[in-house]
């Protein structure tokens, strides 16, 4: 029990880290649920996803913008705003990868049921793990490997299927290489955003998130107007 408790005060060295991952992992899982809830019979959707995706970037800005306001001043938040300016380039290449990552979300759950598409994505702390152990030189210990490896077995059984002549085989094809496209960009995204951020951790990170989401939604509005769909969102 003491070992457990020592573990528990590592990962939350507040009770409010607990509160926010529990907050987050619940609505990380909402967001999956209320999409399929959306989806018609043919799992495809009403209305158009680029433009959901499009209003939750504006939502965060406006987010943002409000929490660094309340806790500083509006004229404060213009004058780091221009000073940092530089920070814009930055995030662009972030904000591609999250663009695609969030957009292909809509095109996964259309294919996958909630359960094994988040079954699925867990494959990203794998990859995430690998990438940090490359980019920041952070070793990961046996238990962390160990955790490592057992979610590679565990989607790799979540793949497997009986065929007609009662043997296991992997069921790959298309979307799910969709879903590792999807793997991949949010992984490369985080470590991006994580580099930047260490880069600029002078930058209060309300303001970063600005320069994140304003790439974010000319990103989404290119996505758009690629689409034709501009005019009729």
């Amino acid at each position: 029990m003491t070992w457990l408790r020592a573990r528990y005060k590592r990962l939350f060295p507040k009770k409010r880290c607990a509160v926010i991952f529990v907050v987050y992992m619940a609505l990380f899982i909402t967001q999956g649920l209320t999409v399929t809830a959306t989806q018609k019979p043919d799992h495809q959707y009403e209305y158009n996803t680029a433009t959901v995706v499009l209003l939750a970037e504006c939502a965060k800005l406006l987010t943002s913008i409000v929490i660094y306001v309340c806790n500083n001043s509006w004229a404060e938040f213009k004058v780091e705003v221009v000073e940092r300016r530089y920070l814009l380039a930055y995030y662009f290449v972030p904000a591609v990868l999250y663009c695609l990552y969030n957009n292909l979300q809509f095109t996964s759950l259309s294919w996958f049921d909630p359960t094994s598409y988040f079954v699925m994505m867990q494959f990203r702390v794998v990859l995430t793990g690998l990438l940090y152990q490359i980019f920041f030189k952070k070793q990961l210990n046996r238990i962390q490997w160990l955790s490592l490896i057992l979610l590679t077995l565990g989607c790799i059984v979540q793949r497997l299927q009986e065929n007609d002549i009662g043997k296991l085989s992997l069921d790959v094809n298309i979307y799910l290489g969709l879903i590792f496209l999807q793997v991949l960009s949010s992984c490369s995204a985080g470590v991006c955003t994580e580099y930047i951020l260490k880069s600029g951790s002078d930058t209060n990170v309300m303001v970063q998130n600005v320069f994140l989401y304003l790439n974010s939604i000319f990103c989404n509005l290119v996505l758009l107007t690629w689409n034709g769909q501009s005019s009729t969102s």
